[in-house]
Formats: structure tokens, sequence, C-alpha cells
């Protein structure tokens, strides 16, 4: 692949996440601001309950849609992707059925009105078919496509939320924002569907479902162990303290998140070409893409960290600005998750799904262990500081695995641990001081973050790629 292409590539999956994930985030401050904190904590809920549906009746087929390249020619690839596309929406019925009949209960269980939660099981398959067709395109290199697909998921999903929430009273505009989001998922699902069936009208076909069902199933618990890891502690935080307090903390994540955005765009346009590296055992390209890419996300991680204080008091009201300090624990999480994901994407590579599982889960267990300790003796903290110890451990279990699968496999893993320890040992670092400092010595901060921010950037343009 040509540097050019590459950049390009690269440049478009950047500009599709900040649209799919980033609008949502932007716009965060209007809907905070205009929900408060009570309705915001409740929404919060809601997305996290159709991530679990999305991530789990969906059975994560469009998992395996990288691997299927290493498997199938290119001429049955739209063939595989119907007939796993028909394996989602046959489980996700059985699911949405049982779900239906256990409407009462569960319903009850959630805290969640009936007709709340059946919009949730329309909204969440909906969901799983974006995710579906956005993993499609980003292994098709067909970067344009994604772009223009997450470009109408967003403002549709934003400008009808704003519309009904105007529309509704304030007590419970948060539905407005529910209804918004889930009516733009609904119909974009519908159009998806009818996309794939219409390039190739394969349903069930033993070979495509037999390959995809060993390795999406391990890839479901790990999703959900995933989502554990990032949700439980709103969860127990909803059941120990209040809505209100969930509603400081998801908006101090959600800032947070700039981050997790920032590395989706980079892994949605490095992954596909690590893989090409791989398969054609260009080393020495992987390794030196490698260092490059981790060189960039350090340097936008500690001017993340750096700029936060003055910028989230920009971003949020008044009454949220307790979450300030605790930014700086989430951006730990989250550049552990940059880290794991090396060793992730050569695991998934050598179809090793049941080790990622296996380290997603005993991590949630983890986190909810210390979240049960930390929370009543800390709070908001103390749910902060288990996601990180978390996502910490989670990276050293993966790190290990993927040594061991080296030993048998045919294509060697070239991340080792020593190659990040200078990145990690400044972020870190930089993590650490802004956390106790919190808002002081802002010029100093601004000024470290504006200088690293123009060397990268001339570094970038001096190797004239991204990474």
């Amino acid at each position: 692949m040509k540097k050019k292409s590459m950049n390009r590539i690269t440049m478009y999956n950047i500009l599709s996440t900040i649209l799919l994930q980033g609008i949502a985030f932007f716009t965060s401050p209007v809907f905070s601001r205009l929900m408060g904190k009570t309705n915001y904590g409740i929404v919060s809920i809601y997305n996290t309950w159709v991530s679990v549906i999305s991530t789990s009746f969906g059975l994560q087929t469009h998992s395996t849609i990288a691997v299927a390249r290493n498997e199938f020619p290119e001429w049955e690839q739209k063939a595989y992707q119907s007939s796993i596309l028909s394996l989602s929406l046959s489980s996700y019925l059985i699911f949405a059925v049982i779900m239906m009949m256990a409407i009462s209960p569960l319903s009850n269980a959630m805290n969640m009105a009936k007709d709340i939660y059946c919009i949730m099981l329309l909204h969440g398959l909906g969901q799983f078919c974006v995710t579906f067709i956005n993993m499609k395109f980003t292994y098709e290199f067909d970067a344009e496509k994604n772009f223009v697909l997450s470009m109408v998921t967003s403002l549709c999903s934003v400008g009808f939320s704003m519309f009904l929430i105007y529309l509704l009273p304030k007590k419970v505009n948060y539905f407005g924002r529910i209804l918004g989001n889930a009516c733009t998922y609904i119909f974009l699902g519908i159009i998806i569907i009818i996309f794939v069936f219409s390039s190739s009208k394969v349903g069930y076909i033993k070979k495509y479902w037999t390959f995809c069902i060993p390795l999406c199933i391990p890839i479901v618990f790990h999703n959900l162990s995933g989502l554990i890891l990032n949700q439980s502690d709103r969860i127990m935080l909803q059941v120990s303290t209040s809505y209100a307090t969930v509603g400081v903390y998801s908006l101090a994540y959600s800032f947070g998140s700039i981050l997790s955005t920032i590395w989706n765009a980079l892994n949605n346009s490095w992954v596909p070409f690590y893989y090409d590296f791989t398969r054609n055992r260009q080393n020495e390209l992987i390794r030196k893409h490698a260092i490059n890419y981790t060189e960039l996300y350090t340097v936008l991680s500690i001017g993340f960290i750096l700029l936060t204080p003055e910028v989230y008091r920009i971003f949020a009201a008044e009454e949220y600005w307790e979450g300030t300090r605790l930014i700086s624990l989430f951006s730990i999480g989250f550049y552990m998750i940059f880290l794991y994901s090396f060793a992730v994407n050569y695991e998934f590579f050598n179809k090793k799904t049941k080790v990622i599982a296996i380290g997603t889960s005993i991590t949630a267990l983890i986190n909810i262990v210390l979240n049960l300790v930390m929370i009543e003796k800390y709070g908001m903290k103390g749910a902060a500081i288990s996601t990180a110890v978390s996502y910490s451990i989670q990276y050293l279990f993966h790190a290990i695995s993927a040594k061991r699968i080296e030993k048998t496999s045919k294509v060697a893993y070239q991340f080792s641990m020593r190659m990040f320890i200078p990145y990690v040992a400044i972020f870190l670092c930089t993590a650490f001081i802004c956390y106790h400092i919190d808002n002081s010595y802002t010029l100093i901060r601004w000024g470290t973050a504006l200088t690293l921010g123009v060397i990268e950037l001339i570094r970038v343009k001096k190797r004239k790629a991204i990474f």
C-alpha cells in the first residue's frame, strides 16, 4: 500500500470516527445542560443497556470479517458477509423474543419503562448493523463510505434528538435524546440489511457459519466483559449514590473518551495495514509504523491531559466540574487500551479469540471487585482508579499471552514491552503530575502541550506518513 493511500485512508477513518463518536462528544455539553445531571444519568444508563444488547444478541459476527479475508478468496467475501449477517439476525430475533416474553420482570429490574424497553431492543439491532457495515468498509479499505455513513448517523441522531428535547417537558426530555438516537439507528439498520443482502442473496451456508461461530462467540464474551469493565462503575455508582453522581461521572468519562475516539480512529486504520503487512511478513515495516503510531498517540494523550482543566470547564456546566480531576485517571485507562490493542490484534490474527475473551473476563471481574471496595470508600474517584488499574492489568495479561502464542505461531509478535517503556513512563508521569496539580500552572501546561504538538507535526511532515 502506498504512503499516499495509507495516509488518505487514515485521514478518512479519523474523520469518520470523529463524526460518529466525536459529534456525540462535542454535543455532550449541550445535552448535559439541557437535560440536567439526573436526566443525563438516565440516558447514560440506557445507552449502557443498548450496548450490552447490541454486543451480545448479534453474536459479534462482524468481528470475523477481517479474519475471513485470510480464509476465503475475494469473490466469496460478499457471500460470507451476507451469510453471517443472516446468522446475526436469526440470533437477534431469538433473544429479542425471549426479552419480550419477560418484559415485565426485566423492565422492572432495569428500572425502565416498557416503551423505552421496546425501543432499546430495536435500537440495539440498528446499532449492531451500523457496526457491521462499518467493519465491512474498514477492511475493504472503503474509507469514503465509512465517512458518509458516519456523517449521516451523527447529524441525524443529534438533529432529531435536539428537536425532540425542545418539544418535551424538561422533566422527561431524556426521552427525546433516547428516541432521536434510536430512530436514527433503526432506520439505518434497515437500509444496511437491504444493502448487504442485495449484494449477495445468501443465507445459511454451513462452511461460513462453521468458520464464524467458534471465532465470534468468544468475542461476544470479550466485548460483554469489556462493557462490564467500562460500564459497571456507572451502574454501581447508581446503586451506591444517585443518578446525579452518575451524570457527573459520565460527563467526565465522555470528555476523557476523546482519547478513545482518537485511538479508534487510528486503530481502524492501523489494523487493516497491520494484517496486510503481517500476511506478507513485512516485519521491518510493522516495527517502523508501530513506533511512529505509539509516538503519535503518546504525544496526543499528553497534550490532552495538559489542556484538560481549562477545556473541561468550557465543555461542562459548573455543576459537573467536580469530575475534572477524574479525567487524568480515565486517561490512564484509555492509554492502556491503546497499548493492549497491539497484542489483541496479534491474537486475533492468530484466531486466538478465546484468549482475548479470557483476558477481558478476568479483568472485568477484577474491576467489579475493585469497584466494590473503592466506590464505597472514595466514591467517583474510587471508580476511576479501579478502571485505570483494571485496564493496566488487562494490558499485562495480553502482552504475556501474545508472547506465548508467538511460540507456536507462523508469524512473529513484533511489539515487546521494552519498546513501549519510554512512552509509558513519560505518559504516566504527566498523568500523575496533572492529577495532583489540578488546574495550576496553566501557562506551563499549555506551553508544553503546544511545543510537543509542533514538534510532532514537524516529525509527521518529515516522514510524510501519519504513522
